[in-house]
């Protein structure tokens, strides 16, 4: 493993909080073409970037935490993300607390923005994960592959686990598979018929890969919620319903209408209302 990409003198770059960073740009400037793509000033993503990495750091955190109480070593340690330990279902959480408020502070439709800045979020995703992988964390089971590494044992990183599943190798491969699928379908009709749609389609990709994972990291690095379940394919489940739910109820609703289920251009970012925030271009 390599969690500490280069030390000089007493200064350490970490290769989590490292590939954490460089997902997290890259998704804020591919959100930015696409929010111009839209007709969406750039600028209001750029205005919500830092916001969004700061507070679903934090949820993140505080989720792991709760599902992990038994690593909490004191606030002292919460912030030291570089170590691993980040719950992405927290992460959403924040999100959408930052979305809210952007979308109330500058009368943009939430959906709009959702549309926008998600379908590039499985690209940073799939860049974070390589950090997970070089630091040792969110490891699989126990397996005789010719892939398999040894990792840091989570409950005694001075030793070594048995030859184990790279769960955060695959993950990154599923995730970037997910990303250029999506990414290509952005604007297609198919997944545009109502404002909200895309963002629904990552959500549930995203709860189908984490179902998946979740079956190499059985037994190694993932709490369980029953005995043939894990807590996140729990969740995972309980998101896919919510999804099918409101991706049919929205579908309905646009269908009723006539097209779109909102009264301006699913690409405009706002319902109704004079938009002060578009692009010259």
């Amino acid at each position: 493993m390599y969690p500490v990409l280069v030390e000089i003198g007493g200064l350490k770059l970490h290769s989590y909080g490292f590939f954490l960073v460089v997902g997290f740009f890259l998704s804020t400037w591919l959100s930015c073409l696409e929010a111009r793509r839209r007709g969406l000033d750039p600028n209001l993503i750029l205005d919500m970037a830092m916001p969004l990495l700061l507070v679903s750091l934090v949820f993140c955190r505080i989720v792991y935490f709760v599902v992990h109480p038994d690593q909490w070593a004191g606030w002292g340690e919460f912030f030291k993300i570089w170590n691993g330990g980040l719950s992405v279902h927290g992460g959403f959480l924040g999100v959408l607390l930052v979305f809210s408020y952007f979308a109330w502070r500058r009368r943009v439709a939430m959906a709009a923005l959702t549309d926008i800045i998600w379908p590039s979020v499985f690209l940073g995703y799939a860049i974070g994960r390589i950090g997970g992988l070089m630091n040792g964390c969110c490891y699989g089971a126990v397996c005789n592959l010719p892939w398999a590494i040894r990792f840091p044992d989570e409950n005694n990183r001075a030793i070594l686990t048995p030859p184990s599943h790279p769960a955060q190798l695959y993950s990154t491969l599923m995730a970037l598979a997910i990303f250029a699928f999506i990414w290509k379908n952005r604007a297609n009709p198919k997944f545009n018929q109502f404002r909200g749609q895309l963002t629904l389609l990552v959500v549930g990709f995203y709860a189908v890969e984490r179902f998946v994972m979740e079956i190499f990291r059985t037994g190694a690095t993932a709490p369980m919620a029953f005995s043939w379940l894990t807590l996140a394919q729990l969740v995972s489940v309980i998101a896919l319903f919510i999804v099918g739910a409101v991706w049919i109820w929205r579908a309905k609703i646009a269908k009723n209408s006539g097209g779109n289920s909102d009264s301006s251009n699913p690409d405009s970012g706002v319902s109704g209302k004079p938009q002060t925030h578009v692009s010259a271009s």
